[in-house]
């Protein structure tokens, strides 16, 4: 228990999301925030359609500007050539129904731009 600095080196070469938890103090493992709640009312509002994809993906880039996903080699285009099939909806409504892990859909999201199958 108390606190504790904890150091380490990440190559160069790395990429993907590393994530560091902790344990509260009955033991109970920490699951960090990874997704502001909003995103996941905006993600059951685009199931549903009551908003549009390029809102759904503002909330996509949304989580790339704030550095919760990256992708070393994204381009950056303009907003409206901004693209993301609808089987995509599917993802999301397993993530929405707590069906696959946080994690799970920030890897399918980051992997999904990075082979550019999603433009934002």
């Amino acid at each position: 228990m108390g606190n504790w600095h904890v150091a380490f080196l990440v190559e160069p070469q790395y990429e993907g999301i590393l994530t560091i938890t902790g344990f509260d103090s009955k033991g109970k493992l920490i699951e960090p925030i990874l997704i502001p709640d909003w995103i996941r009312n905006d993600v059951n509002w685009w199931l549903t359609n009551e908003i549009s994809d390029s809102e759904f993906l503002r909330d996509i880039d949304y989580l790339f500007k704030k550095q919760i996903i990256s992708v070393s080699d994204r381009d950056l285009i303009a907003e409206s050539q901004w693209y993301i099939p609808s089987w995509i909806k599917t993802t999301a409504d397993w993530w929405s129904k707590e069906w696959i892990s946080v994690v799970e859909f920030l890897n399918m999201i980051q992997n999904l731009v990075k082979r550019k199958i999603i433009v934002i």
